[in-house]
């Protein structure tokens, strides 16, 4: 049946299944990891969890520090995470992928499914006191959408084509085809309504003072006190207000320093992307004031080579590159062989992976990815330069990169910088390799990363034919059609070496005893909202 000519419930429902799904089939990466001798916990831990204790603060040690916390001016996991607290979405998604009302009470898809219109919750306002409302809506999706915003992180929206508002309170979302995947981003603080009134102020500093209506404010941030958010008081017109005073986020760069800071109590909880450290793991398991938390992950991480810079503008430079990558050594010497190698720029966790690419990758083959060289003519002693971020993991894995591209005559200078600095760096093109990871549950993680306008192309690539697919696989509704066009774009990618794909992590977080309640969400991250610190 024809997405147009359902009906809007059957939609909805769609909608929702779609999502329910995607979380469901990040769960089925369990079987990778049960290889490695893991117990996956989502649930609650601490001997007395469900227990009404309030106030408190939740110090959380970070390896990485948010660039902006402006939602149409990032795409980095870090400051995606902290978004999520300051900014209150439409929707939000439970923790096994349901859709749950949020700003919005209610909505309802319509004109052929093509059009969702929100019934806002009255009386929310932004923490500057300003009302949020449909016009705030809008005008939030005008933003984002504006190409003068140049927003990175505008694909999140699909096929939006503008918002309109109905009355103070209702507020309609006008697609230009019907789209399965509204609530991957309709779900997260990226599409979230943000102050006016704070961004008209505050201009280029928005990002340093982010206004939302979300469960927590933002009172400071300074790089070298961290920052802190303190409960909205104010948040009961969408839910109950959290049941901790507030959450402090410090940067620790180093997993020694991170694991310090727990273990004499400096902080109580880890979190966020790849901050627990991975050679902790067993200590963690084994420490009695500790509950460690794991959950397949979103994400995975590949070597992106920049085809705007020779020789990587020849494919068989990047297949000899790919040849030359033992991920089981990388996985095993980088992170301590808690993760599973990856073969397509989808991760296995996502709906629209694809198995065939295990068997169309580069296997490691050093003497091939020699041969390879010097048929493109490429002596030994060839001088690239990969450019990295600071988290310890991708450090490491680009130490391994650099010895294994050592066993084919190449020499990596490493460049690492932090990561709000390496998104600005990178994004300019003037680097030979970079380590790319993303955190996203959908199969079109492909527009941003593949497409040759995508705002997080770090090959830098230019193809007509894998555009038109990636354009067409983003309104295909039939899921078999659409899974075709996915098979097509990954294999294409694979076998053309834009990318070495390298691995597939697990998501951890560590919590202190006195933390009951914590959660991880399917982005591998805790709701500092739902959960409580006891006496």
């Amino acid at each position: 049946m024809s997405l147009r000519k359902m009906s809007p419930q059957e939609f909805d429902l769609l909608t929702r299944d779609y999502l329910r799904r995607s979380v469901l089939s990040r769960r089925t990466f369990l079987t990778g990891a049960a290889a490695l001798g893991m117990t996956a916990g989502l649930g609650l831990p601490g001997s007395n969890a469900g227990a009404a204790q309030t106030g408190g603060t939740l110090r959380v040690g970070r390896a990485e520090e948010p660039d902006t916390l402006d939602p149409h001016k990032t795409t980095l996991s870090v400051s995606s995470t902290t978004m999520d607290l300051i900014y209150e979405p439409l929707a939000r998604r439970g923790f096994e992928g349901e859709v749950i009302p949020a700003f919005a009470e209610s909505w309802q898809f319509s004109n052929e499914n093509r059009t969702l219109t929100f019934k806002l919750k009255p009386g929310v306002k932004f923490h500057d006191g300003s009302p949020c409302d449909a016009e705030a809506v809008a005008w939030t999706v005008a933003r984002h959408l504006d190409p003068r915003t140049a927003s990175s992180s505008v694909f999140v929206l699909g096929p939006l084509e503008r918002a309109e508002v109905i009355d103070p309170l209702q507020v309609a979302y006008h697609f230009t085809e019907p789209f399965i995947p509204v609530w991957e981003g309709l779900t997260i603080g990226y599409a979230a309504p943000i102050s006016r009134k704070a961004v008209e102020a505050d201009g280029d500093q928005y990002g340093r003072r982010p206004v939302g209506a979300g469960p927590f404010r933002l009172v400071s941030w300074s790089t070298d006190r961290g920052m802190r958010l303190e409960r909205n008081d104010d948040y009961a017109p969408i839910a109950a207000p959290a049941r901790i005073d507030a959450v402090e986020f410090f940067h620790y760069p180093e997993d020694a320093t991170r694991m310090a800071a727990f273990e004499t109590g400096e902080i109580n909880a880890i979190y966020t992307g790849n901050s627990v450290p991975l050679d902790g793991i067993r200590r963690l398991r084994n420490n009695p004031d500790a509950t460690l938390i794991e959950r397949p992950a979103q994400l995975m991480r590949a070597l992106v080579f920049n085809q705007k810079r020779p020789p990587f503008n020849n494919p068989v430079v990047r297949r000899a590159f790919c040849h030359a990558i033992d991920q089981k050594r990388l996985i095993a010497f980088a992170l301590d062989g808690l993760a599973v190698a990856a073969t397509s720029p989808i991760a296995s966790s996502i709906v629209g992976y694809s198995p065939k690419t295990a068997e169309l990758g580069y296997a490691y083959d050093p003497a091939k990815g020699k041969a390879l060289l010097a048929e493109a003519g490429i002596a030994p002693g060839l001088k690239v330069k990969l450019v990295t971020s600071d988290n310890p993991i991708i450090r490491r894995t680009a130490e391994v990169v650099q010895a294994q591209l050592r066993d084919i005559g190449v020499d990596v200078a490493i460049e690492t910088m932090p990561i709000a600095q390496w998104s600005a760096v990178t994004s300019k093109g003037e680097q030979d390799m970079v380590i790319s990871t993303y955190a996203y549950g959908e199969a079109d993680v492909v527009y941003p990363f593949l497409h040759s306008k995508g705002s997080l192309n770090r090959a830098f690539h230019e193809n007509a034919d894998l555009d038109a697919m990636i354009a067409r696989q983003r309104v295909t509704a039939d899921t078999a059609a659409r899974q075709d066009i996915l098979d097509k774009i990954q294999a294409f990618v694979v076998t053309e070496a834009y990318w070495k794909p390298l691995f597939e992590p697990l998501n951890f977080a560590v919590v202190s005893k006195d933390v009951v309640d914590a959660r991880m969400n399917t982005a591998g991250e805790l709701r500092p909202d739902l959960l409580g610190i006891s006496e």
